[in-house]
């Protein structure tokens, strides 16, 4: 099988598990690592930047590598919440001792976490140090060179490409992020638009009796999103039809932003019905049908993988827009615009921050190069995931489309 199919299996196995697990936080292992945290202080804390929590729920134990036994007191495990790139301390338990290479610890009383915290281990005496995989492409963690216990900027410590080995987990999530609704907007667009986004939900139940509970998170354009993101609360009935005529206004809102489906992950999802479209008034509306995309999708590309998008046929009769949405771990994208042959003609990196969204015109993506007729357009996400979407709407008719980038391969 050739290799890059069998990484992309690889990553679906990892991002398929069942909904019902037990929650988890850092990146799971069971082999030894192959390097160590950097010395960048004698007291250091290192944050896990790759595995942030898989739901809202409690931590119960950590299993953490360390490099030698019988340190005395030298480790702390620490539970960090980010908002943009300032990380919190929100927990710590400790300090523990290495009973030998491989420790596990239990943390007493349980650590209640958020999904999207993080974890991190400090190393407060003189002994031994955590294992790194080296060699992976991650978000890594980072360095800072003290024991933290306030707020630190991620842009004040030293980062690195590796993971931890480090991981905590628990019992199965009480709520869980279980769908993506990348672009919604109430908004005036070019060309005398007037864009607006309905919802439906749906509880089709064979049954005539119960209904299903969750919420939806409004993550606003240009921030990163945020625990004071606005969100509607939902009760679906069997056989009910919740309707949100413009669900932008609904939150409270007007403007471009995306959706998060949040609900208990043993939890039936409701029917999802999305509508973008231009509202013309008297004349009508002209629009699309948007899906809800699930965290395993492969629309959601990962670390290491590139998708593609292609331009319109005749950008002088439509406009061309990129959005970029990021989860918990942000993202790190290069793109690249080829012509019609597959020359290169722009190359551009862009960082983002986690649960980031932003729709601009390709123009500006491409930091000034306009894109021309039937060329690519290829992503590669080199660190965290995202889901990158193109959207053409016709210059007269304000009739939209879109394209979403599938992740097909990996890095050779």
């Amino acid at each position: 099988m050739p290799r890059h199919i069998v990484r992309f299996a690889a990553v679906l196995l990892l991002t398929s598990a069942p909904l019902f697990a037990q929650l988890t936080i850092g990146d799971p292992f069971s082999t030894s690592p192959n390097a160590s945290d950097s010395n960048v202080a004698p007291t250091r804390t290192d944050v896990d930047l790759t595995g942030p929590a898989s739901g809202t729920g409690t931590v119960t134990s950590v299993h953490v590598y360390w490099s030698q036994s019988g340190c005395s007191n030298a480790i702390k495990i620490k539970f960090f919440r980010r908002s943009g790139n300032t990380l919190t301390m929100t927990a710590e338990r400790g300090p523990f001792s290495s009973v030998g290479a491989d420790n596990n610890f239990t943390m007493s009383p349980a650590v209640p976490v958020q999904q999207g915290d993080l974890i991190g281990v400090a190393r407060v005496a003189a002994c031994g140090n955590p294992g790194t995989f080296f060699g992976f492409p991650t978000a890594g963690h980072v360095e800072f060179p003290s024991d933290v216990t306030g707020s630190v900027d991620i842009s004040s410590g030293t980062a690195s490409g590796s993971p931890l080995a480090l991981s905590g987990s628990g019992p199965t999530p009480t709520e869980q992020i279980r769908g993506y609704i990348p672009v919604v907007g109430s908004t005036a667009g070019g060309l005398g638009s007037n864009f607006k986004t309905s919802m439906q939900l749906l509880f089709g139940a064979p049954s005539s009796s119960g209904s299903i509970t969750g919420k939806l998170v409004f993550h606003p354009a240009g921030a990163s999103g945020s625990s004071s993101d606005p969100t509607l609360s939902y009760t679906v009935n069997a056989g009910q039809v919740v309707t949100f005529p413009d669900v932008v206004a609904a939150f409270g809102r007007s403007g471009l932003g995306s959706v998060d489906l949040i609900t208990a992950p043993s939890a039936t999802k409701p029917v999802i019905i999305t509508r973008v479209f231009n509202d013309a008034g008297v004349l009508g509306t002209a629009g699309l049908t948007e899906e809800v995309i699930d965290p395993s999708d492969p629309r959601v590309i990962p670390a290491g993988f590139t998708a593609f998008l292609v331009t319109p046929v005749d950008p002088t009769k439509t406009r061309f827009n990129i959005g970029v949405r990021t989860f918990f771990s942000g993202a790190t994208i290069t793109a690249v615009l080829r012509d019609t042959n597959g020359v290169a003609l722009k190359t551009v990196t862009k960082t983002y921050l986690p649960n980031f969204f932003e729709q601009v015109d390709s123009t500006s993506f491409f930091a000034g190069t306009a894109v021309g007729p039937n060329q690519s357009i290829s992503i590669t996400v080199g660190g965290g995931s995202a889901v990158v979407y193109g959207s053409t709407t016709d210059n007269i008719t304000n009739d939209p489309n879109i394209q979403f980038a599938v992740a097909l391969f990996g890095i050779a």
